[in-house]
């Protein structure tokens, strides 16, 4: 049964008898319903297309949105939400369960859902950070029927607020100043740093403009340089020099850039500065020592060529003089070695200090290496200005040198040159001045000559010569000569002395007093000095074979070779390969060799007497020497210098310095050799006053291998008589 409640809209005034009679009130129900239904589905359509509107929007926000029943199941929420906070999860799996259940919350947002309300409210979840607001939804009786939780996406906000935070600190604790100014280049920011490097407070800088710094060493085209690079280029970079507030001058490393607005305009400037105080301090130190001798703090060769260059081209333009003294120590060497580096280091300290005090200052005084100074004395009045400059350096060098209460003498040997007289160029100058110097040296040192042309022929000729000797020695171009020793007392051959001898292709036999000094000096000595030890090694095994052999042998050994650190191990290695016994090598030293350093010379000497090598001790008597180093070395033989020999028995001062000598070693148990005999009568005084043995023209010159060969089968017989100057080395 229907039934139907409300009103129809009949109005009988608009309608005649006929409608009145004809009308059916079920059919004008119906039609009314049907009104109404029509309008219901209308108003349907337009709440869903309301629905897909409101959710369009819900889902599209920027946030993630959580609707929460009041037994805190979820409701509904949006496609954020989803992502955000559900790991994507379809929304069926979502709605109806609980937040904790699809959602691992940190606990502050779960607490948070208890207490209503809350907005502001961080957390960190799943590597995004989150701003969180909760609200409550109310129902006509005012009773909370639902939670909405809102979560804002702010790790963008985070990221930047700690980029901002990390520039700050950076800002405010690098060791590099940092200033921020205007466009009218007005401090606004200034750090702790560039406060600390310029000396000024920040009070004192902001408002203030970069001109508060100018140190006055840069000109106005320097700063203009620097606006043009910020105009053209937005940076400029490079070193200045600022004021700091105590008025000292500050060299900087500075780097400004440009910043610009949004319309292109330079809106402010960022100045970076490092302090390069130490820096600069560093390169000074380092180019001082690039150009000066870290010893003496004298200009090292390198200044010195420099300024000597320099020199030239304004003695070129200007048609003046000027002169170069090139100063060598006279037995440095000999200090250095026997009272070691330390003492040497010191001499040549005080030695530059005596130079300072004898120049000008303009001139140059330099060390070139080792004992060598030069002098460059420009703008010379008369060429003599150098000369007597040489004879107060001379004179100086004289005097004692007293270092830890030691009292040293040296001297000096001092080359002169002049330009242009000697040289137009740097490297003929010094080679000249070097030149003259060594001419001193051969003289007697401990003086000054002056550079002549003659003196270039002789160093030309020293170097062809020097050239030719090494060319002999890689050759082996050389001869070993043997001059006998004999046995005063038996008058037997007893030993041979090998003596090394340059026939050379041109001038004939070049003598040893000759070449021997070139090959010290040219260090040619050491491969000379093995070639002759494997000779005379090698000759010795020859004529052992040959039932000839004499007791030992004997080499000449300078300071070069014996304190070379393989000198002992080659004649070690030449016994082993020849089969030979260490009895039957003796090695020759001078006297000054052994007091270079004696504390070596007992080591070196210890080792050679442990191979059964035998030491003699040449010429002895003419070097200088202490007595006490013949108790402390093994020493077998002393050899008389042939200057004791040569004028006995006539002079009673030599005879009675051979006697001596004669005494004293047969005390100490050793053996004497005179050197340069060449009379009868000195072979009888010699035999007389108990001499071992002797060696010299009075017998025989030093002999080829078979000269000695056809010597020994004569001997006595083959004596020579004739008086003749013996002819060594």
């Amino acid at each position: 049964m229907l039934t139907l409640i409300g009103t129809l809209p009949l109005r009988p005034e608009e309608l005649d008898n006929a409608t009145l009679i004809d009308l059916d009130p079920i059919g004008i129900v119906t039609d009314s319903f049907g009104q109404v239904l029509a309008h219901l589905n209308d108003t349907n359509q337009a709440l869903d297309v309301a629905k897909k509107e409101i959710r369009a929007i819900f889902d599209a926000m920027d946030a993630a949105v959580v609707v929460l029943n009041d037994d805190n199941t979820i409701d509904d929420c949006n496609r954020q939400a989803r992502e955000w906070l559900f790991q994507f999860r379809d929304y069926p799996e979502i709605i109806g369960r609980t937040l904790s259940a699809v959602c691992a919350c940190s606990d502050k947002v779960q607490s948070s859902l208890a207490q209503g309300s809350l907005h502001g409210q961080e957390f960190e979840y799943d590597s995004r950070y989150f701003q969180l607001a909760v609200s409550d939804i109310s129902n006509e009786q005012q009773q909370n029927v639902k939670k909405v939780l809102i979560c804002f996406d702010i790790t963008r906000q985070k990221t930047t607020e700690a980029s901002l935070q990390l520039y700050a600190k950076v800002f405010a604790n690098t060791a590099e100043g940092i200033a921020i100014t205007n466009s009218r280049a007005r401090f606004l920011q200034v750090n702790d740093a560039f406060c600390r490097i310029t000396g000024y407070s920040a009070e004192e800088l902001l408002g203030n403009t970069p001109k508060l710094l100018e140190s006055g060493r840069h000109d106005a085209e320097f700063y203009s340089a620097i606006q043009q690079g910020l105009d053209t280029h937005g940076h400029w970079q490079g070193e200045i020099l600022d004021r700091a507030k105590d008025g000292r001058i500050i060299p900087l490393l500075q780097t400004i850039s440009a910043v610009r607005d949004a319309q292109g305009a330079i809106s402010h400037y960022i100045t970076i500065v490092t302090d390069i105080t130490s820096l600069k301090e560093t390169q000074t130190r380092l180019d001082f020592l690039a150009h000066h001798d870290p010893l003496t703090e004298l200009p090292n060769r390198l200044l010195f060529t420099a300024r000597l260059e320099h020199a030239i081209e304004r003695a070129a333009r200007d048609h003046d003089i000027f002169g170069l003294l090139f100063i060598d120590l006279d037995r440095f060497k000999t200090i250095n070695d026997s009272l070691g580096h330390q003492f040497g280091d010191r001499l040549l300290i005080e030695v530059a200090q005596r130079l300072r005090g004898l120049v000008r200052k303009a001139d140059t005084i330099a060390r070139l290496g080792g004992d060598e100074f030069v002098i460059l004395l420009e703008r010379l009045n008369i060429p003599g200005e150098a000369t007597t400059l040489a004879n107060k350096i001379v004179a100086a060098m004289r005097q004692p040198f007293t270092l830890h209460d030691s009292e040293l003498h040296v001297g000096c040997s001092i080359g002169i040159t002049l330009y242009p007289e000697d040289g137009t160029d740097a490297v003929t100058l010094l080679k000249n001045a070097d030149t003259a110097m060594y001419r001193v040296k051969d003289a007697g040192r401990d003086g000054y000559r002056k550079f002549s042309p003659d003196l270039s022929e002789a160093a030309d000729e020293k170097l062809t010569l020097e050239n030719a000797l090494r060319l002999a020695v890689r050759e082996g171009r050389l001869e070993l000569h043997y001059q006998p020793i004999i046995d005063l007392r038996r008058q037997r051959i007893i030993a041979v002395e090998a003596l090394a001898r340059w026939p050379h292709p041109e001038r004939g036999m070049i003598p040893p007093d000759q070449f021997i000094p070139l090959a010290e000096e040219s260090k040619l000595i050491l491969p000379l000095g093995a070639w002759v030890a494997h000779e005379a090694v090698t000759q010795y095994v020859r004529w052992r074979d040959q039932g000839i052999a004499p007791d030992y042998i004997s080499i000449n050994a300078s300071g070069m070779q014996l304190f070379h650190p393989g000198f002992a191990d080659m004649l070690f290695e030449l016994l082993r390969l020849h089969n030979v016994d260490g009895r039957h090598l003796q090695v020759e030293l001078t006297e000054n060799v052994l007091m270079r350093d004696i504390n070596s010379c007992r080591h070196i000497l210890d080792r050679l007497r442990d191979h059964g090598i035998r030491i003699a001790i040449d010429d002895f008597g003419t070097g200088y020497s202490s007595l006490a180093y013949l108790k402390q070395l093994p020493i077998d033989d002393l050899k008389i210098d042939r200057s004791f020999v040569r004028d006995i028995p006539g002079d009673v001062n030599d005879c009675a310095i051979a006697e001596a000598i004669i005494g004293l070693a047969r005390n100490l148990g050793l053996e004497t050799v005179a050197e340069g005999v060449e009379t009868t009568e000195q072979e009888e005084f010699l035999t007389r006053v108990g001499c071992s043995k002797v060696q010299g023209y009075h017998y025989a010159r030093p002999l080829t291998a078979a000269g000695f060969e056809e010597f020994r089968r004569r001997f006595p017989a083959a004596k020579e008589t004739q008086d003749v100057h013996a002819d060594r080395r």
